[in-house]
């Protein structure tokens, strides 16, 4: 019902709203250019073909086609001080390490709560671990914009730094 793909300039980014701001205009002002400057990369989800498209707008979404995108993650290879990693896991680790940024992740606001921002996380992860595997990288990195964004994060096995609880990491290895 949903494929994910990189982001490309075909996908129609002026009309998603996830209900933050911060969010939606990185995504119709930054991230294609991100992605053509090799600075992260973007994966979006948009409905998978036209049986899909049909489903969802038999669903109440009329305002979808196949350019539209349902939610979205951005990656980058980033390095982080073992300071912002929770204290059981920084001790393993040499001061700086190289890490995987899941820099932003969001669901259009009136697709949210329906398992799709697991999906993406999980794409994410898999991105994550097969790129680790050729490049080092210890684990996932990520900065949530708020408690509820922590707590989901959380769910899936990420831990908060104990100072700085949006930070949170994943180890890989």
């Amino acid at each position: 019902m949903t494929r994910l793909e990189p982001l490309t300039g075909h996908h129609d980014r002026n009309r998603f709203d996830c209900g933050v701001e911060a969010l939606d205009v990185w995504l119709k002002r930054t991230a294609l250019q991100h992605q053509v400057k090799g600075i992260s990369r973007t994966f979006v989800a948009v409905p998978s073909d036209e049986t899909s498209l049909k489903r969802y707008r038999n669903a109440g979404f009329d305002d979808l086609d196949l350019t539209t995108i349902l939610g979205f993650y951005a990656l980058a290879a980033a390095f982080v001080l073992i300071e912002d990693l929770p204290p059981q896991l920084a001790k393993r680790y040499p001061r700086q390490i190289p890490v995987t940024r899941l820099g932003r992740l969001a669901i259009r606001s009136d697709m949210q709560g329906q398992g799709l921002g697991k999906l993406l996380l999980a794409d994410a992860t898999n991105r994550a671990r097969g790129a680790a595997a050729s490049v080092g990288s210890a684990g996932i990195f990520v900065d949530a914009k708020d408690e509820s964004a922590a707590r989901f994060y959380m769910n899936f096995g990420f831990e908060p730094n104990i100072d700085q609880p949006f930070k949170l990491y994943l180890p890989m290895w």
